[in-house]
């Protein structure tokens, strides 16, 4: 389980960085705020999709929204897609900590469910909620570069320059 999630938590956990870089004000409410980092986790996954898209074949001839598919075919589910549905999320292309509902698949869902979902939420929850109460300063300290990939998307490079309190107590 760890390191089939290596790659995901990863990207989720740089591109939430880059989100609280290009949204200074979501980062402060973070800061004020620490105990938002439970629903930050799922507004960085959600944000991030890190998994591109995964691949469906169709059992029995069914009907979606008005298509017809048939046995045989095969679906596409493009996660950054769905996590951006304006039918279910309100400003989609909003990053937003407070977000609440925030149902997004980028674990999947039902018994889709991905199996290291509890961990990657823990790791991610564990930094971002460090990262909150200890961050005084964040900037970029260079150019982003994105991984060169199909399915798992996200940052290869993210240089950053951070300043953090010193632990408390």
């Amino acid at each position: 389980m760890f390191t089939a999630g290596h790659d995901t938590t990863r990207n989720a956990l740089s591109s939430g960085l880059a989100a609280g870089l290009e949204n200074p004000d979501q980062f402060e409410v973070l800061k004020q705020d620490p105990s938002l980092a439970k629903r930050a986790v799922d507004e960085i996954v959600r944000w991030s999709s890190p998994v591109n898209h995964i691949k469906r074949h169709v059992l029995e001839d069914t009907e979606i929204r008005g298509q017809k598919v048939c046995a045989g075919d095969y679906l596409g589910l493009f996660y950054a897609s769905a996590n951006r549905d304006r039918e279910v999320f309100e400003d989609p292309f909003r990053f937003d900590i407070t977000r609440h509902p925030n149902r997004h698949l980028g674990f999947g869902t039902d018994e889709h469910l991905c199996l290291g979902a509890h961990l990657a939420r823990a790791s991610i929850r564990a930094l971002v909620k460090e990262m909150g109460e200890r961050i005084e300063r964040l900037e970029y300290a260079g150019d982003t570069s994105q991984i060169h990939a199909s399915f798992v998307v996200g940052l290869k490079t993210l240089p950053v320059r951070y300043r953090i309190e010193p632990r408390r107590g």
